[in-house]
């Protein structure tokens, strides 16, 4: 997979993981869930959703615009897919 660097979390894709903030390596890699966007239905707070590296905790991983743009997130990025007609 192809690897960017993002500085923006609007840039983000659902199907993308992080493997690094700021130059440190996650040990467990964050898949994004849910691109940037309401956090839930009809809230004006954005954010994007992350697949908690430990599902059994409970803890739900989202990333705030606030917190994290500026900062350098390392990203594998899947590579789209393409479809050829017959």
């Amino acid at each position: 997979m192809p690897t960017i660097v993002l500085t923006r979390l609007a840039d983000l894709r659902a199907g993308d993981v992080i493997l690094s903030l700021d130059g440190r390596r996650y040990r467990t890699p964050l898949r994004v869930t849910d691109a940037l966007g309401p956090i839930a239905p009809g809230s004006p707070v954005h954010g994007v959703r992350l697949e908690p590296p430990n599902p059994a905790s409970g803890i739900e991983w989202v990333f705030y615009p606030s917190q994290m743009d500026g900062h350098r997130l390392e990203v594998e990025r899947p590579a789209p897919l393409h479809y050829h007609s017959p």
